[in-house]
């Protein structure tokens, strides 16, 4: 369906606040006639009437049975084909849902209505540089690198069961929780016959309650009590309840850690010793740490720039944005979940608004990558991966991998052209 010819239209633009344009669009009488006659002849082409052959309905017996629907069609068809005129002829480009609002017919005369939308925001970039940024330091601290010591310590641990004592967090425990309130009538609950679990006590792995009663037994040993469900359990039957269980403790665990000597290390991978061992892990560290400190930078000097230049952000972008954002809360309850919503759309809204700052930067000072840039980086990958060029290739295209190296490519050109436009210092 095409659009109308929008010079034949009167059509009147009001530009409202954060992007939003209204049109006031007047069809003459003459264009829903036209409209009217093209309706009724795909009505009389469709149509099997007794007396006549299909497709030789006269157009006056159509309009005679059909003339109401006709009409109908025809309006909402002028709409549509004149808004998709006069959006276009106004070289706008709607970013929202078209919103058509008080229709008026006035019969042999003419059609008007409003076209409310809003449009992708005009971003004049008036400052990029001359700012002072200040890099995050990259220090890792000596004991970082014990901390991962110990968890690598704890990840190979062996467990030994132990008869006697109570279990204490970092323990290995078997329980079997029984629900004790089960109402007469209430559908049968899996927890309402027993059931087992293996957890690992001070993980989170439970609830506080059920880990305090499991700290307060002893290995073959249970015990009836009471415990609370926290607002925000995933199961809603039981948010905010309080149950009655009986918990039993089948069997405790302790954790007996290896030993941190030479042969530990060689069993975690091409490590001649500990010190090799704590050499690596504290390389990798201040790695993640620079590059820690180097993301830090960017997003001190892009909200610079975005606070520099400001501009209206289209609400319909910034509620898709939040939408994705929030799209894994489902079952929550809407009044909490319009909370969330509330609570993260300012993030939301200067995530726009950095993103499209962004691309006007890119699109404004051609900062995407070549393509022999990017083959280039295909080759490293290929000769890191000890594999084909070719057979790399086709399957970075498959994944969207190329996809991902070309955002890679431009956000680095992207920043390093910021950079050179401001003081960049390190911190003291």
């Amino acid at each position: 369906m095409s659009p109308l010819d929008a010079s034949r239209l009167d059509v009147k633009v009001t530009e409202e606040e954060r992007c939003r344009r209204t049109l006031d669009v007047i069809v003459p009488g003459d264009i829903i006639e036209e409209v009217k006659r093209s309706v009724t002849r795909e009505y009389a082409s469709r149509l099997k009437l007794k007396g006549f052959r299909k497709g030789k309905v006269p157009a006056r017996v159509v309009v005679q049975r059909y003339g109401p629907v006709i009409e109908e069609e025809a309006v909402e068809r002028s709409i549509r084909q004149a808004c998709d005129g006069a959006i276009s002829a106004q070289g706008l480009h709607p970013v929202s849902d078209v919103d058509v609002t008080d229709v008026r017919l006035d019969s042999g005369t003419s059609l008007a209505f409003k076209a409310s939308f809003e449009v992708r925001p005009t971003i004049v970039l008036d400052r990029l540089g001359g700012f002072r940024v200040e890099r995050p330091r990259a220090d890792v601290p000596d004991e970082a690198v014990d901390r991962i010591i110990e968890r690598l310590r704890g990840e190979n641990a062996a467990w030994r069961t132990v008869e006697n004592g109570r279990p204490e967090p970092g323990d290995s425990v078997t329980v079997v929780v029984t629900r004790l309130d089960v109402d007469e009538g209430e559908p049968d609950d899996a927890d309402a016959g027993g059931r087992q679990y293996d957890l690992v006590l001070g993980q989170g792995q439970a609830l506080p309650d059920i880990e305090t009663a499991i700290l307060g037994l002893t290995a073959g040993e249970g015990d009836d009590f009471d415990v609370s469900f926290p607002d925000d359990f995933p199961d809603p039957d039981r948010q905010g309840a309080s149950h009655r269980l009986r918990i039993e403790l089948l069997a405790r665990r302790v954790p007996e850690l290896p030993a941190l000597d030479d042969g530990f290390a060689r069993s975690l991978g091409d490590f001649e010793d500990v010190t090799s061992l704590k050499t690596r892990i504290g390389e990798d560290l201040r790695k993640e740490a620079r590059t820690r400190a180097e993301a830090e930078l960017n997003d001190r000097l892009m909200r610079l720039i975005v606070e520099a230049n400001p501009f209206d952000v289209p609400d319909s972008i910034v509620e898709a944005y939040t939408d994705a954002v929030v799209k894994d809360a489902e079952g929550v309850d809407p009044e909490q979940l319009q909370g969330i919503r509330d609570e993260i759309r300012p993030a939301s809204e200067f995530a726009v608004r950095r993103e499209l700052v962004a691309d006007r930067i890119v699109a404004d000072h051609d900062l995407r990558p070549s393509e022999d840039e990017v083959g280039a980086r295909v080759e490293a990958l290929a000769r890191d991966m000890g594999e084909p060029r070719g057979k790399v290739l086709a399957r970075l295209r498959k994944s969207g991998g190329l996809r991902t190296i070309e955002r890679q490519l431009t956000e680095a050109r992207l920043f390093d052209f910021l950079r050179g436009r401001s003081d960049i210092t390190d911190a003291p």
